[in-house]
């Protein structure tokens, strides 16, 4: 059986003023460093010591997964297949913003489907990449922890269950909260959603 720990990477200040960061690589806050240090502790005390940490190469994920590291003796790996989904022209935007210049395609959005604008990653294509590098870091472990973006949590998650990348299935995973997955004859599960520290406690 192996248990895949999916972790949302902390605040940032883009992520307190509700703009889209998407590929932009915005850094972690205070508020979002200290997320993920109480984050890092409560996962390593209820599951134990990972086989694996991955995480994606934007600086928000790696400083959280390096929050996890930092506890215990096992190296953080960077996989570019985690990273966050391109939100092209609404990168930097609010999304009061978007609203305003791309009301129908912010409609869709809302629909969970594909906005037509120059640069967004098609759901398909990332719950593909993302689910393919969550398989095989999880190949022969017990226990992986992955720190990652909330669209490329649930589209990885998505596709590890059988579900189709625009299902409306799992909602917004909060920032330093974390799903579980776990595995046992080949298939997947979702054993717990939008667990946290406080939760934790």
């Amino acid at each position: 059986m192996t248990v895949l720990v999916l972790l949302r990477h902390g605040q940032t200040e883009y992520n307190a003023e509700g703009r889209l960061q998407g590929s932009l690589d915005v850094p972690l806050g205070e508020h979002g460093r200290n997320q993920a240090a109480a984050a890092a502790r409560a996962i390593v005390d209820g599951y134990g010591v990972p086989d694996r940490i991955v995480t994606s190469p934007l600086s928000r994920a790696r400083d959280t997964a390096a929050a996890v590291g930092a506890l215990v003796p096992v190296p953080v790996t960077v996989d570019r297949r985690l990273r966050q989904r391109s939100y092209g022209e609404w990168e930097g935007l609010t999304w009061d913003e978007v609203k305003l210049r791309w009301p129908r395609d912010y409609e869709r959005r809302l629909r969970g489907e594909d906005p037509q604008i120059e640069g967004w990653d098609a759901a398909a294509e990332v719950s593909a990449r993302v689910s393919e590098a969550l398989a095989e870091a999880c190949d022969g472990a017990r226990l992986v922890v992955v720190v990652s973006h909330g669209s490329a949590i649930m589209l990885g998650s998505l596709a590890l269950l059988g579900l189709d990348a625009h299902a409306t299935t799992l909602g917004k995973l909060p920032h330093a909260h974390w799903n579980v997955l776990a595995t046992a004859h080949g298939g997947w599960s979702l054993a717990r959603y939008g667990l946290s520290a406080a939760a934790a406690d």
